[in-house]
């Protein structure tokens, strides 16, 4: 039977008490088992509605087999964390949205009683993004600067928070870092996901329309009268006013910022190509990361061809630029500042099903785990509420799409988890069904024969990722 432990109620004060800007601190703790791994896995599970969401985190020593639960088995999480980082084999992280406001953090590791301790807390600037670079956590979002045009409309600039992982200081960029024309052509944009490799770090970036700002600044850069608006419409985060271009004008292209430095103060490289859209995964207002390095240090960035997806707005006349191009993924080789001439369309090649794809990941050598939504184009241009429930391999030297064998009927389906967790050249996915009483349940994927095994089962209405964190005395 598998050891589950849960965090109890005092353990929990601990852990949650104080998120401070100048992050307090426990006593540094000393990573235990010499050369080997004495821990166990680190399971984040929710119960609940969103209404009344509950958090847990569970402890186990396989994922292999067993099943834990989450309910009636000692105090809940005192936090309701949006995404879990597991940094390395001694602490993971919790980072906090906060729909809009600042965001909030801590940095957890294991006691030598197996549980999980808060080493620091962190308060900083909202966040849209994140990712790990070096010793810091990083996190980014867009924001008004001081900068303004003679209407008095602001800039839009980047808001990059650094939570150093060893000493539980936060910073913040000090000058403004404009979002808008970040790529010479007059419109603002964000950053999707951030991948670490060959002493760089590299992110997709995302153009998202001219602001009120850009449009007054570069007025040569509007590429066609009718995409700015003329009245107000839109619902929520894709809300707009007359003045703005409030959807980009270029969804045929694909831009890839790479770092050099320790800092986003430094200017980056920035590659682009027109042979796939906007490489980011999306729903609804949501960007997910579809860059992502090989073993070898090969940039592959994907892209599920999301400018097929704008309509006009009849209500107020605005027209918007249509992309064309469907699914697919290019490469920055390692070494190289710039996209050759790798390229694969996922929706036609051998093995496709046809539908785009909403996001993916890397799963160890040049095999990476695609998820496709479960429908056309047409039909998610329309409704944003549609299965994300294909999942196949992708080995990229060979350019050859791969069916897994072992996971639940597709049909089935209803979610897999955020992040799999990567061990011994295996793959562990959580995978919910629609099943009567299904138990989100751990999948071991192997990539090289393409099979998947039913695993831990976990009683909880969600669970996204895992870790495995080593034991500190």
């Amino acid at each position: 039977m598998n050891k589950t432990n849960f965090i109890q109620g005092w353990a929990l004060a601990a852990c949650m008490a104080g998120l401070l800007a100048s992050c307090e601190s426990n006593d540094n703790p000393t990573p235990g088992g010499g050369g080997s791994f004495s821990g166990n896995y680190v399971i984040p599970a929710t119960s609940g509605g969103w209404d009344n969401r509950t958090t847990y985190l569970l402890t186990a020593e396989t994922l292999d087999s067993g099943e834990i639960s989450a309910i009636g088995s000692g105090k809940e999480f005192e936090e309701d964390i949006t995404y879990w980082i597991f940094y390395d084999p001694h602490y993971f992280f919790g980072l906090t949205y906060n729909y809009g406001g600042n965001g909030t953090g801590g940095c957890y590791y294991l006691d030598k009683d197996n549980v999980p301790r808060k080493r620091f807390g962190y308060n900083f600037q909202r966040f849209s993004s994140y990712g790990k670079w070096g010793d810091n956590i990083i996190t980014v979002s867009t924001g008004d600067t001081r900068i303004e045009d003679a209407q008095g409309n602001a800039a839009q600039g980047f808001l990059f928070n650094y939570l150093n992982v060893h000493d539980g200081t936060s910073a913040s960029n000090t000058q403004d870092i404009l979002a808008e024309n970040f790529l010479g052509n007059g419109e603002r944009v964000t950053m999707s996901g951030f991948v670490e490799a060959n002493n760089r770090l590299y992110t997709s970036i995302i153009p998202m329309g001219m602001s009120h700002y850009g449009v007054n600044t570069w007025p040569e850069r509007v590429l066609n009268p009718d995409y700015v608006a003329k009245g107000q419409g839109g619902l929520g985060a894709g809300t707009y006013t007359p003045g703005e271009i409030p959807d980009t004008q270029i969804p045929d292209s694909a831009f890839v910022a790479i770092y050099s430095g320790d800092s986003f103060d430094d200017t980056p490289v920035i590659a682009r190509t027109g042979k796939i859209g906007y490489a980011c995964g999306r729903m609804r207002s949501q960007y997910y990361q579809t860059i992502w390095s090989d073993d070898e240090g090969n940039i592959y960035v994907f892209s599920g061809g999301y400018g097929r997806t704008a309509t006009d707005d009849e209500s107020t006349g605005l027209k918007r630029a249509k992309g064309t191009l469907p699914s697919g993924v290019v490469r920055i080789p390692q070494g190289s500042d710039d996209f050759d001439d790798y390229y694969c369309n996922l929706e036609t090649m051998e093995g496709a099903s046809g539908h785009p794809l909403f996001r993916c990941w890397h799963v160890g050598g040049d095999y990476f785990l695609l998820n496709f939504y479960g429908c056309t184009i047409e039909e998610l241009a329309v409704s944003d509420m549609l299965p994300t429930n294909e999942l196949l391999l992708f080995k990229a030297s060979e350019k050859r799409l791969i069916p897994i064998e072992g996971l639940p009927a597709t049909s089935s389906i209803s979610y897999f988890g955020d992040t799999p967790y990567l061990e011994n050249g295996y793959a562990y996915v959580t995978v919910m069904t629609t099943d009567e009483d299904a138990k989100p349940t751990f999948y071991k994927i192997d990539p090289r024969n393409a099979t998947a095994t039913k695993g831990l089962v976990v009683e909880a209405d969600e669970v996204m990722t895992v870790g495995k964190i080593m034991l500190t005395e």
